[in-house]
C-alpha cells in the first residue's frame, strides 16, 4: 500500500521472515557492543518482497533514557532517519534494540510500544560481553492478532 509516496506495511503484507545483510548485522552488533550496558537502539531499513523483509541498513538512534533496562529515542531523530533512508530508496521496516540478558525476548514495555505501530519489525539482540549475541525478530500483526 502507498500513501502520499510512502510505503506502508499493511496487515496483509506482514513479513513471515526477516533476513539481515551480513554487513548490517555487523553494524548492529558493533552498536550494541559500544553502548553496553545501556540498551542500544536504532531503526531498520530495507525492503519487503513476497513476505520476506530484507534489512540492508540501520541508523543508530540515541537512547535518551540512557538506561540498561529501557530505551526510547528522540522522535525527530527517528523521522529524520526515515526521510534520509526513504530518499535513498529504502523502506522503513522497524526498530532494533538490545537487552543485557541471555535471551532475545520482548519485555512488557516492548509489547506495549509495539501496539502503537502494528506491522513494524522489532529485532531484539540479547547481549552480554562473555556470550555470543542472540537475536529474534518480532512483529505484532495488528490489534488482537498476536505476535508473529
Amino acid at each position: 500500500m502507498h500513501v502520499a509516496g510512502w510505503s506502508v506495511i499493511a496487515p496483509y503484507s506482514v513479513p513471515r521472515r526477516v533476513k539481515i545483510a551480513a554487513q548490517t548485522w555487523r553494524e548492529i552488533i558493533k552498536i550494541v557492543e559500544e553502548r553496553y550496558p545501556i540498551e542500544a537502539c536504532g531503526a531498520l531499513f530495507g525492503s519487503i518482497h513476497r513476505e520476506v523483509a530484507k534489512v540492508t541498513a540501520v541508523e543508530e538512534l540515541e537512547n535518551i533514557l540512557s538506561s540498561p533496562k529501557a530505551f526510547w529515542f528522540d522522535v525527530k531523530d527517528w523521522m529524520n532517519a526515515i526521510i534520509k533512508h526513504k530518499n535513498a530508496g529504502r523502506e522503513y521496516l522497524g526498530l532494533f534494540h538490545s537487552h543485557g540478558r541471555e535471551q532475545p525476548l520482548l519485555s512488557l514495555s516492548d509489547r506495549q510500544r509495539m501496539l502503537e505501530c502494528p506491522g513494524e519489525i522489532w529485532i531484539i539482540v540479547a547481549y552480554r560481553p562473555s556470550a555470543e549475541p542472540k537475536a529474534a525478530a518480532w512483529i505484532i500483526k495488528g490489534y488482537g492478532q498476536g505476535l508473529a
